[in-house]
């Protein structure tokens, strides 16, 4: 943090940036891509052939918003967990277009000091315009 920042500074300045988005990417889910992730978690399951498994949208990547100040706060990142909603299925051949946006920032005290909250909702949309999965992660810098 700068000497003329504070901790609430940075905060109230990430609140005014609540529902930017970061850059949308566009994926075709690859056979090859899916097989190799499933090789990664240990799942052969022959089903994954023509569908990929639900959490393979995060091997997709999804461009969170720039958010420089969140750096002006503590000095590293946590991950504070990720939430999954599933509505469909994601298949092979599928074009999935993925955009993440901030929705929420809060801060609460831990045991080893201050702690910054930042919660991302992330949207793969399928090619028929649909939303496949959404996806809710925190991010924590302290």
């Amino acid at each position: 943090m700068t000497p003329e920042s504070t901790a609430h500074d940075v905060v109230e300045r990430l609140r005014a940036r609540i529902g930017r988005e970061g850059a949308e990417s566009v994926h075709e889910v690859e056979a090859g891509h899916v097989r190799r992730f499933c090789e990664a978690i240990g799942d052969d399951d022959p089903r994954w052939r023509e569908q990929a498994p639900p959490t393979f949208v995060v091997a997709l990547g999804a461009e969170t918003p720039e958010l420089p100040e969140a750096l002006e706060y503590g000095r590293g990142w946590l991950n504070g967990g990720d939430r999954f909603e599933y509505l469909e299925p994601v298949h092979v051949g599928d074009t999935i277009r993925v955009r993440s946006r901030l929705v929420d920032v809060y801060e609460k005290r831990g045991s080893s000091g201050d702690l910054l909250f930042l919660v991302f909702e992330t949207e793969y949309v399928n090619q028929h315009g649909r939303v496949a999965v959404r996806a809710r992660g925190t991010r924590i810098r302290r």
